[in-house]
């Protein structure tokens, strides 16, 4: 209700209405699209009808070719294989993507996966890692979703004769690390057109250029796809582009998936319309609840099994273990609030919080739910290993969280992130004199219009814009996701025609309707989390921020407005 609503600034005329006529889509549809930089034919062919030649060749990508022949030579010699990858989802689906490829032209018995255990070893590369290779005869070893920064344990495998191929998305560091092949778009000397894919679109793209070589049929390759599409969806990377183009085939592919892991997580009434929010909301939060409570390598097990009864168990495990997740991201949310209330934090800059016993796994989803309390730079303590402490650090909209800690770092033993997220270790002793400091460069960097919540709008409408041709429209333009975010549009001066209907526990979102007076159509409303302003719904005219969503029952689509924010006459 606070939020302050920002209107994205209007694009030219002329451009909207070059648009409109080479592409025949009406003003509003074409201004959307303008406003989303797409102002041109090719542009929206391009965005609209992506070609399967829209897809890079792998080989433009540095080191690809050196990456290959390893791999083939390590195939052709009967070497050892292990694939290592992050316990998140991104480098969970991409170990699992990569095995199912490689097992398809390799023995399983010269091949294995291996994820660090989250609270044991931490994030990426680990020693133990790389000595459980050695022990087991792995002479190569292809790291997904991270390696990039990990030079001195790569030297280390290195040392005991292990040949590293790193395939990762994140930003290098000024030296790259002295790995057999290093595979990232984001290398200053990397001349791969598009730069923002996934860990798992990165070992994609492997699998691609090994696919020069081994010639599996490719309608298998694009099978690995609805793994892809999890990927992208999970990690928040911007559905633009070559990833927009892989997201679209990979969801499709999810649709139909054979994978049994997969067929029994989803829910098979809703499998054929999973789009790119439910894997974020549903999906995601599962396969990452392995590694926050238990192990990774249980989310791995699911998306590789062959066995329906294996998977089974697996998916009932991961359930128990998404269910605990939620109680200890609820129990650990209220001591984090009641905590800031005891502390008197409510007035400062920043939000940092600490209880010993609050389990690693959960510390990140705690600091986004206290940023919905109290819109601030928020970080969450717990205790780690050996004594020390461990953080995850989240930003609000525009305020750079990462800049902010890299002026602390002579505290940390380890830190890293970027400007929404970031994670740090650091030793007890240090906390106070971090806590004071943070919170001082916290109070004289920060914006007085960064502290106040905001909406992003691209447009107002009229109630008659609401009609067949802008659904189709609608639907035309997803998936959705980063830099292709659902159009947030306004409608002015409204009234509630009927009831106002509450729903959910305590009465806590509302449903009603308005009217399209030129058809006599009502359409409806749904407010998440405004059952409080009901009585004012029913007495009140008012502006509604919104969004279109789809709304699937039994092989019917309908429609309805999402409310993201109100204004009240």
């Amino acid at each position: 209700m606070n939020q302050k609503w920002i209107y994205l600034p209007e694009p030219n005329e002329e451009v909207v209405d070059g648009l409109s006529a080479s592409i025949g889509f009406g003003t509003l549809e074409s201004k959307i699209l303008v406003l989303r930089e797409i102002d041109d034919y090719q542009k929206a062919r391009e965005f609209f009808k992506p070609k399967l030649e829209d897809i890079h060749n792998p080989f433009l990508m540095a080191d690809m070719q050196k990456a290959v022949e390893r791999i083939a030579t390590a195939i052709e010699n009967g070497e050892k294989i292990l694939i290592y990858g992050d316990y998140d989802v991104d480098g969970t689906t991409a170990v699992s993507l990569m095995y199912l490829y490689l097992s398809k032209i390799v023995d399983k018995k010269y091949l294995d996966f291996y994820i660090p255990d989250r609270n044991l070893e931490g994030y990426g590369v680990s020693t133990e890692g790389i000595d459980f290779a050695k022990k087991n005869d792995f002479s190569l070893i292809i790291a997904l979703d991270c390696g990039i920064k990990a030079g001195d344990k790569i030297d280390y495998a290195n040392s005991l004769g292990i040949d590293f191929i790193v395939c990762d998305h994140h930003l290098p560091s000024d030296k790259i690390p002295n790995a057999f092949a290093v595979l990232d778009p984001k290398r200053a000397d990397c001349r791969y057109p598009y730069k923002e894919l996934s860990g798992c679109g990165v070992g994609f793209k492997l699998c691609q250029g090994l696919n020069a070589i081994y010639k599996i049929p490719e309608n298998e390759l694009f099978e690995l796809t609805d793994l892809l599409a999890i990927s992208i969806a999970a990690d928040i990377v911007a559905i633009t582009g070559e990833n927009r183009h892989l997201a679209k085939i990979g969801l499709k592919t999810l649709r139909k998936t054979r994978k049994l892991g997969l067929r029994q997580l989803i829910p098979k009434e809703r499998l054929s319309t999973f789009d790119i929010s439910n894997i974020v909301f549903e999906i995601a939060p599962k396969i990452n609840a392995a590694g926050r409570i238990s192990h990774a390598k249980a989310a791995v097990e699911l998306m590789i099994s062959d066995n329906l009864k294996s998977a089974k168990h697996i998916v009932q495990e991961i359930m128990n273990l998404n269910d605990e997740r939620r109680e200890l991201d609820i129990n650990s949310t209220l001591e984090a609030l009641q905590q800031i209330e005891d502390t008197h934090q409510q007035n400062n800059y920043s939000t940092i919080v600490y209880n010993p016993k609050w389990n690693k796994g959960v510390i990140g989803i705690v600091a986004s739910r206290l940023i919905e309390t109290y819109y601030k730079p928020t970080l969450v303590f717990t205790e780690g290993n050996n004594g020390e402490l461990v953080a995850s650090a989240r930003s609000i909209s525009d305020f750079d969280v990462y800049e902010a800690l890299d002026l602390c770092s002579d505290l940390f033993l380890k830190f890293g992130g970027h400007q929404a997220a970031a994670g740090l270790v650091m030793e007890k002793e240090k906390f106070e004199e971090f806590k004071e400091r943070f919170e001082k460069i916290v109070s004289e960097r920060i914006k007085e219009h960064q502290r106040t919540p905001s909406i992003q709008i691209d447009t107002i409408i009229h109630i008659d814009d609401l009609n067949r041709e802008f659904y189709n429209f609608h639907r035309k333009l997803a998936p959705f996701g980063p830099k292709n975010m659902k159009p947030i549009l306004v409608l002015k001066d409204q009234r509630v025609t009927g009831l106002v209907k509450t729903m959910g526990k305590e009465d806590y979102h509302l449903k009603f309707y308005i009217r399209q007076e030129s058809t006599g159509k009502n359409i409806e409303c749904v407010g998440f989390k405004l059952g409080e302003y009901v009585e004012r719904f029913r007495t009140e005219s008012f502006d509604i921020a919104f969004t279109v969503e789809e709304n699937h029952w039994k092989g019917n689509v309908t429609y309805y407005l999402n409310l993201r924010a109100v204004k009240f006459h």
